[in-house]
């Protein structure tokens, strides 16, 4: 564990377009007081990398260039602060990508997720597409007994999706999952394995996730062919579900979202839009009576503790979920594949 290199080559953002990434020599970060220094084992690609990689507005906004980027991750403890008492080296771990404060009103009132001062690991700093990464120990999660670090990374991701859930009823409750990305997927199983008593999937011509959806719990998948409105309220006695999710990113996806959830029921949006503004039909909000919460995150730590319970259960199906693997010096290829959508979650392994 003491032969740390001083040099690694790193995916950086270099260039203000498209692609714009360049694998460079960087120095192997070092250990603050309060970080722990850790081998990357694995780091899955996320929707926010796709928006990088695109450098679309919230990128460009968002992303200072020479960024090592990369936040959904795990690894193994190597060095560790002068102050850390809660990590030993050799210990296994993923990351809470939520860098707080812990001394701000949001984050004393137990929304450290937000906090006023936050930044993003693998965003607004050096992340985790590079052999060594450090990281607030506070930040570094130790791993369930019966989840391998080969499964490791998909915690941001699961993480995401049992937050997203949570914001309305699931156990006992009609859910609808709008769009089929890994977390969107991701939500499908945990809906199923939290107790809804009715899963909807909706994406769009993505036959490879609409499959997955089938395979990881959904009782009903719907796509362009269907009238998504329509189908939703047929399969709910004309209600619309409880509680609605949208993963995708889409307006109009965003559309169906409100209109298809019940009266005083509860949607739930996580995705990035890539533009500022964004349509919403506000008198359906208003007149439906509908709770909408943004999410950003996971609940530091009540959604941790959750997946942990429903993960240490084996209630979570991530073998089918993880569809690809690849070396990290692939990387690229790894954003063409999950641009294109024909796969489930793509791992980089180091």
């Amino acid at each position: 564990m003491n032969d740390i290199p001083d040099t690694m080559m790193a995916w950086k953002k270099t260039k203000p377009q498209t692609g714009g990434f360049e694998l460079l020599e960087s120095k192997v970060p070092k250990v603050k007081a309060d970080e722990v220094l850790v081998k990357t084992h694995s780091t899955s690609i996320c929707g926010t990398d796709i928006h990088i990689w695109k450098w679309d507005d919230w990128a460009a906004e968002n992303v200072p260039m020479g960024t090592i980027t990369g936040h959904e991750t795990c690894g193994v403890v190597v060095a560790i602060g002068s102050d850390v008492t809660t990590h030993k080296i050799g210990d296994k771990i993923a990351v809470e990508c939520h860098l707080a404060c812990w001394d701000c009103d949001r984050c004393n009132e137990g929304n450290a997720h937000i906090c006023e001062e936050g930044k993003i690991f693998g965003v607004h700093s050096d992340g985790a597409f590079a052999p060594y990464f450090t990281i607030p120990a506070v930040n570094a999660r130790h791993l369930p007994d019966n989840l391998t670090l080969d499964l490791a990374s998909i915690q941001d991701p699961l993480g995401n999706a049992i937050h997203t859930l949570t914001g309305g009823p699931v156990d006992g409750a009609t859910v609808a999952i709008h769009g089929l990305g890994p977390i969107g997927l991701f939500a499908v199983n945990a809906a199923k394995a939290m107790g809804a008593k009715l899963v909807i999937a909706i994406d769009w011509d993505n036959q490879t996730r609409m499959n997955l959806a089938k395979k990881l719990g959904a009782d009903v998948v719907l796509g362009k062919d269907d009238d998504i409105v329509q189908s939703i309220l047929s399969h709910t006695n004309n209600q619309g579900v409880d509680n609605s999710c949208e993963f995708s990113g889409s307006p109009n996806a965003l559309s169906n979202t409100i209109y298809s959830t019940r009266m005083g029921g509860y949607v739930n949006v996580l995705s990035v839009y890539g533009k500022r503004l964004t349509e919403v039909p506000m008198n359906d909000i208003v007149f439906r009576y509908l709770h909408v919460k943004g999410i950003n995150g996971r609940k530091m730590w009540s959604t941790w503790d959750k997946m942990h319970e429903l993960l240490s259960a084996g209630k979570i199906d991530i073998d089918t979920l993880v569809t690809h693997r690849m070396s990290y010096l692939e990387y690229p290829q790894g954003i063409e594949l999950a641009m294109s959508g024909d796969c489930g979650k793509v791992v980089v392994d180091f």
